[in-house]
């Protein structure tokens, strides 16, 4: 694709993002990014003083900001040295660093900066943030910020975008309907495949709670089946929850055309990672999966597993809320089904599975940490094979 000319709602960032704090929020691929590119590019060939740009790491950063970037002004003008942390565009010096934890902050203290762009903003700890907002204290400094929503007690929704009228402060709500490039088809695709929270958050663009069941779309007669359809499947990929005070649960998923089915489950307690590898053996059965998504954290049952020869076991991706709204987003289309005869535990934890009203005080999204873990399994596969970019 081309150069995207801003127009709307991007246009209106563009010329009138003039505050100290300047945030475009709301739906997913509602093109924040294009307005706020264009304005960032303008605000460091006018601004001399030292320049930061920011993402949840580096990898987020290059993928949402630094190739698009790259693409408006032309390789010649761009160079990018990930090993200094540092873009150079149109000759200009910029600073770069990833926020995904809290100590975060302490990459920048001390600094002294002039222009901040943050990306993903509602993924930026407020250590950082605050960090980040002291240290723009050069004249005429300004912050530029896309974010998609969180839930209403964010600190982002609460302590800034609510407050415009009391701070230096410009807030840019975007729908999806806002971004004019997209195929209409795709956007009617979009909309089918998501409900409830998600179709708030990643359509409406809205900050709205998390509550009640996650999968709220979870119907059995809709998504549990009797059986596995006739034939040798396509792929076959297991999930693993490992846990050293709750229980250890393996999933097992076969692929048959564009349909994923669960058809298989596993859940104990007490065992060794010695005991666990034997059992995954079994569970496995000969077979030879595409992978074996293990838990991020269990870094010593994933060398178990490779010190006994078994194959493709991968770190998994623990992104919970993407995992969720991938696997939600699967059900509504029809993509992910559960063998209900072989998976009566993994439909139990589903129908129970709910978001966690004390989380949602503090501005979090997260779901109550019990009897979740061969949900939390699927949640790993999920985030490998259902992943689509939908920024």
């Amino acid at each position: 694709m081309g150069f995207q000319v801003p127009t709307g709602k991007q246009a209106d960032f563009v010329l009138n993002s003039d505050a100290r704090v300047n945030i475009a929020h709301g739906a997913v691929r509602s093109a924040k990014t294009v307005g706020c590119n264009v304005r960032w590019l303008e605000a460091i060939l006018k601004n001399p003083g030292q320049a930061l740009m920011v993402g949840k790491t580096l990898g987020s950063l290059e993928r949402n900001v630094l190739l698009p970037i790259q693409g408006l002004v032309g390789a010649g003008n761009f160079e990018y040295k990930r090993s200094l942390k540092v873009a150079r565009i149109y000759g200009r010096e910029v600073w770069c660093e990833g926020a995904n934890d809290e100590s975060a902050y302490e990459k920048i203290s001390g600094e002294t900066l002039a222009l901040g762009y943050v990306d993903e903003g509602s993924l930026c700890p407020r250590s950082f943030w605050d960090m980040l907002i002291s240290r723009l204290s050069e004249k005429d400094a300004q912050l530029f910020t896309t974010t998609n929503p969180g839930p209403p007690g964010h600190y982002l929704k609460k302590a800034w975008i609510d407050r415009e009228e009391e701070l230096d402060l410009k807030a840019w709500h975007f729908q999806l309907s806002d971004n004019p490039w997209l195929d209409p088809a795709y956007v009617e695709e979009l909309k089918r495949q998501f409900t409830g929270l998600f179709y708030q958050r990643y359509i409406l663009g809205l900050w709205v709670v998390a509550e009640g069941s996650v999968y709220q779309n979870f119907d059995r007669s809709l998504h549990v089946v009797g059986h596995l359809p006739d034939g040798k499947p396509d792929a076959l990929r297991i999930g693993i929850d490992w846990g050293a005070t709750h229980p250890t649960a393996f999933l097992k998923m076969y692929r048959y055309g564009g349909v994923w089915y669960v058809a298989g489950e596993y859940r104990k307690s007490d065992l060794t990672n010695g005991e666990l590898a034997k059992d995954l053996q079994d569970f496995i059965g000969g077979q030879y999966p595409t992978s074996i998504e293990v838990d991020p954290s269990a870094k010593s049952f994933r060398l178990e597993l490779r010190q006994r020869g078994i194959s493709a076991v991968m770190k998994a991706d623990n992104a919970v809320l993407d995992g969720i709204s991938r696997a939600g987003a699967a059900f509504q289309r029809g993509d992910l089904k559960i063998v209900g005869p072989s998976c009566p535990m993994l439909v139990e934890e589903i129908e129970g599975y709910r978001w966690d009203p004390k989380a949602t005080d503090r501005g979090e999204d997260k779901p109550i940490k019990e009897a979740d873990d061969l949900a939390d399994a699927l949640r790993y596969v999920g985030n490998r094979i259902f992943k689509r970019r939908i920024k």
